[in-house]
């Protein structure tokens, strides 16, 4: 499994497309169960928004910090699918680093970025030892360009969670291979 190559351009199932679309992970979640129990007509239309408003954003915040992460990253580009995430676990407003891939303008070649939840603050872009591909990358390669980009994506004070849709197993293989460095204060 680890050596998969998913096509990240071929809709995996209508629920994936959905989840795919909303950038939180507790909305993520809510809406993924609120599909199990009830079917997708259950579910209000701001929950499915790929931006919720601001209300929605601050009343998750309310209630639990947490709640909100991943609902402040910026918007995926036209053609753009979110291939994997790390979620900070224990992080108070459990922020979001996202990894993701389109065509470029030929349709042949994966163009990777890497963006937080911070991008319009920090000014600070991740810059990735290799961001054009010819082919979907493996589970491993996926976790080696998290860890491996500049600044590190990794290097945080908190535990983190990999997920992703395309790779299952992701956060066992990131253990395995002993993706976890931790600084400290």
């Amino acid at each position: 499994m680890k050596n998969a190559r998913p096509d990240y351009f071929q809709p995996t199932s209508p629920v994936a497309n959905i989840l795919h679309r909303i950038k939180g992970n507790y909305r993520r979640s809510m809406v993924l169960s609120a599909i199990e129990l009830d079917g997708i007509d259950s579910i209000p239309e701001p929950w499915l928004a790929d931006d919720p408003s601001n209300e929605l954003k601050r009343f998750l915040g309310g209630q639990r910090p947490d709640f909100r992460g991943g609902e402040d990253l910026p918007d995926l580009l036209e053609g753009e699918v979110e291939i994997a995430r790390m979620s900070l676990v224990d992080s108070v407003h459990g922020e979001v680093t996202s990894l993701r891939a389109r065509f470029d303008d030929d349709g042949r070649t994966i163009l990777l970025q890497m963006v937080d939840e911070y991008g319009d603050i920090s000014e600070e872009e991740y810059k990735l030892e290799k961001s054009c591909f010819s082919s979907p990358l493996t589970a491993e390669e996926v976790l080696q360009v998290f860890n491996n980009s500049e600044p590190c994506a990794c290097l945080q004070s908190c535990e983190q969670r990999f997920s992703s849709d395309f790779y299952p197993g992701l956060i066992e293989l990131a253990d395995k291979l002993n993706i976890k460095q931790v600084w400290e204060d």
